[in-house]
Parts: structure tokens; C-alpha cells; sequence
């Protein structure tokens, strides 16, 4: 429930998304959260302070794994949790165009460019008070360090390239940007190879299809 809370609360372009999901507040955190809470808890690590729960971090060993399960086991459930959207999409709001992802989700196939040296991913959300303190280094070092301890050679995530607080966020923490002839909309991809594994140098490129969540 807190991780679903603060996945609204940074739900439009990092601000507060409430006004945006009246009658659904939990639809976003279904897209965003409730899948590795449900694939992958041992990867789920919760940041909080005195006023509580504040961020969080989520990871998947195998990306292609993790999307499989979410395709055949989540999806149905959120179709029957969620009606879908009449065909006008000129009467849709934020909820009617989450439901609809659920209903007709975009393929998402995982290139070799990232499935080889970054078979791995994660998702961080921090709530604005707790940025800017170091915290949110720490969390990320912790999930970094478990899937590096369960085997995997190294781990990608995907920013708007808007964001170069984030960029440079990531960057000081050894991730590099996955080049690519043609660079996907409104995408920028980090990988971060762990040592012992993969030897960097081996981007390439990547398909343009939209990632779920």
C-alpha cells in the first residue's frame, strides 16, 4: 500500500498524480509496482524516515522472464479488475488510458543488446523529501548488490532524457548510456555491467518498442 502511494504520488512527471485517478488510485501502482511486488519481492527494498515510508527500488533478475509472467499472469487480472475503455479515445482519462494498456498491452520484446550484458532491470521512486540526502544511492547500492548475488551479469534501467538530474544520478553510480542508432521516444537506457562479468564496450542497439509497465 505505501509503495502504491508513492508510485501516485510521483505520477505526473514526478509530481502529485491523485487528481489524475479520482476513482482508481491503485491503477498506476498495478502497472508500476504490483507486478515485482508479485514476480520479485526479494528485490523490492523500501526506503523510509521519520514521516514514513519515502522510496523504494524494484528489480528482476531476468527482464524477458519478468515480462512472460507479467503478460500470462498479471495482465488477466487487471483485465478483470479494470473495464476497458469504450473505442472513443476522446472521452478517456488517465485511468481509461492505464486500463486500456491492460487490456492491449504493447509487445515488448527485450533486444540481445540488452538481454545479453544487462539481462536485469530496475525501477526507483523516490518522494521529493527524501531527495538529495544520499538515501536513494544506498537503496540502489542494496538491489545492485542482490541481483549481482543471484547471478546476473549486469542490469539496465530507462529514464526520459528530460531528466539529467537522474542521468547524472545514475551516471555517478557507474552506469553508462546504451547508444543506438535510432533512439526510442521519450527513452534514454543505462546499463551497468558488473565486474567479473560481461566486458563493457558491447552496446548496441536497441528496438523502439514501448516498455510495460
Amino acid at each position: 500500500e505505501d509503495l502504491y502511494k508513492i508510485c501516485l504520488l510521483n505520477s505526473d512527471n514526478g509530481q502529485d498524480g491523485s487528481h489524475l485517478f479520482p476513482d482508481h488510485p491503485d491503477i498506476i501502482g498495478d502497472r508500476g509496482v504490483g507486478p515485482y511486488l508479485e514476480f520479485a519481492p526479494e528485490l523490492a527494498y523500501v526506503l523510509t524516515d521519520d514521516a514514513g515510508v519515502c522510496g523504494y527500488v524494484l528489480g528482476v533478475v531476468d527482464t524477458q522472464s519478468f515480462y512472460e509472467d507479467v503478460y500470462t499472469k498479471w495482465l488477466p487480472r487487471m483485465c478483470e479488475k479494470y473495464s476497458a475503455p469504450g473505442p472513443d479515445k476522446s472521452t478517456w482519462n488517465s485511468t481509461a488510458e492505464v486500463a486500456n494498456g491492460f487490456h492491449n498491452p504493447p509487445k515488448v520484446i527485450i533486444p540481445d543488446c540488452l538481454s545479453g550484458p544487462y539481462p536485469s532491470h530496475i525501477k526507483f521512486n523516490l518522494l521529493p523529501r527524501a531527495q538529495g540526502k544520499g538515501m536513494g544511492e544506498s537503496l540502489i547500492t542494496c538491489v545492485l548488490e542482490s541481483l549481482k548475488n543471484k547471478g546476473s551479469k549486469g542490469v539496465h534501467l530507462d529514464i526520459s532524457p528530460d531528466d539529467i538530474r537522474y542521468l547524472n544520478f545514475y551516471t555517478s553510480l557507474g552506469f553508462k548510456e546504451i547508444t543506438m542508432p535510432t533512439q526510442p521516444l521519450n527513452q534514454v537506457f543505462l546499463g551497468k555491467i558488473f565486474p567479473g562479468e560481461v566486458k563493457d564496450g558491447q552496446n548496441s542497439e536497441i528496438s523502439d518498442d514501448p516498455e510495460f509497465p
